[in-house]
């Protein structure tokens, strides 16, 4: 009987643990595998993998220094079988893509649109987000799923937009990845990745190799932040919804894009996938300066995230500049365009601050007062 039974997860904060034991038998993770170095194993690393993993409907998972940790490691680890790339992603996903292209590898980039036909058993992996960045379209999953069956390919998927959630991707995906700095953790105050699938033993051993693994401290805050996900997912969900149909009539806005919006490409698709709820981030073009709008915004703070407590707002375009210009022209990213995340402010707080921004990036003056002048929690 122990002396003590600690609610919450304890925090290993050791680089190496003792092996063998005392008695002589080996010291074993839960995996089986020797629990001697934490660049391989550590009890409060592995507590955060078994949870997103069962929130992601799969066997096991492994915990990374950062979401690009995690895509990085499988990506290396399946780039001599030839990598597919739905190319309506995350502009650092695609980076990497490109590099490992340069290096002589087999990399595709697809559309959206032309992911299931285009499926081959020339690419060993296909690597799609299940809610697109910054665009939000949504893949049928279904389709390419099965697709993938008949071929043989893995599929992973990028699921940081959607979280557990709105989407489980246990049974639709051979592998899911999330930023787990995003919905996951939750508060802005973390950097940490996941990937979660039935079977990870090789992966293990490249995470281990490139030394990717995420430290125990921020373990736990990832884990503490686990317990209030749905919560948290729920409310920036509904307040989104309302968010975006203000945006959407709003005369100010010269284009709008949401998952639950009826007028959204992929609105039946998102809505047989989803759990009812349709995610914390909208895109839209102001009929305005992006970068006024952007400077006008008091509630919601200019910052390139998602998933905070905080609504935050930037301009994609920016984030891709990197890319070569007709890849970002193929990936349908416009210079008006801006992502903003809904946090867990009011939504009429936010509308307000929405709205006053878009006239105040069309006024001569190009500002007006911030509605949070003279507040000292802001």
């Amino acid at each position: 009987m122990p002396e003590f039974i600690p609610l919450e997860t304890p925090i290993y904060m050791t680089a190496t643990f003792q092996n063998p034991l005392p008695d002589g038998g080996p010291s074993l993770s839960d995996r089986g595998l020797d629990l001697k170095y934490s660049r391989e194993e550590n009890p409060t690393v592995r507590k955060l993998e078994r949870l997103v993993a069962w929130l992601d409907g799969f066997e096991d998972g492994l915990a990374f220094s950062s979401g690009m940790a995690a895509i990085s490691t499988l990506l290396l680890s399946r780039a001599r079988k030839g990598v597919m790339v739905g190319v309506d992603a995350y502009s650092a996903t695609i980076s990497l893509a490109l590099d490992l292209r340069d290096m002589g590898f087999r990399v595709r980039f697809v559309r959206i649109d032309e992911i299931v036909d285009s499926i081959s058993r020339d690419y060993g992996l296909l690597l799609v987000e299940t809610i697109t960045n910054p665009m939000l379209r949504v893949p049928n999953l279904a389709s390419i799923s099965e697709r993938c069956d008949e071929l043989d390919v893995e599929l992973a998927v990028d699921n940081t937009f959607a979280s557990p959630v709105l989407l489980r991707p246990g049974g639709l995906a051979n592998h899911s990845i999330q930023s787990a700095t995003k919905y996951l953790a939750g508060h802005n105050d973390v950097i940490a990745g996941t990937l979660t699938s039935d079977e990870l033993r090789d992966l293990w051993e490249w995470r281990r190799k490139l030394g990717t693994i995420l430290d125990p401290f921020r373990s736990f805050m990832v884990i503490r932040g686990l317990h209030t996900l749905e919560l948290r997912v729920r409310r920036q969900s509904e307040t989104a919804m309302k968010v975006a149909r203000f945006l959407q009539d709003c005369e100010l806005v010269e284009w709008v894009t949401y998952p639950g919006l009826e007028s959204h490409l992929d609105h039946p698709v998102a809505r047989e996938l989803f759990n009812g709820l349709y995610g914390g981030v909208i895109t839209f073009i102001p009929k305005a300066d992006p970068d006024k709008v952007l400077r006008n915004l008091s509630v919601v703070r200019p910052a390139p995230s998602l998933g905070a407590p905080r609504s935050l707002a930037n301009r994609p375009w920016s984030s891709a500049s990197s890319l070569p210009p007709d890849l970002v022209r193929y990936m349908g990213i416009r210079e008006g365009v801006i992502r903003l995340s809904v946090g867990l402010e009011d939504p009429e707080v936010i509308i307000a601050d929405v709205e006053r921004a878009l006239k105040a990036a069309r006024s001569p003056s190009g500002e007006v007062p911030s509605l949070l002048a003279g507040d000292p929690h802001y």
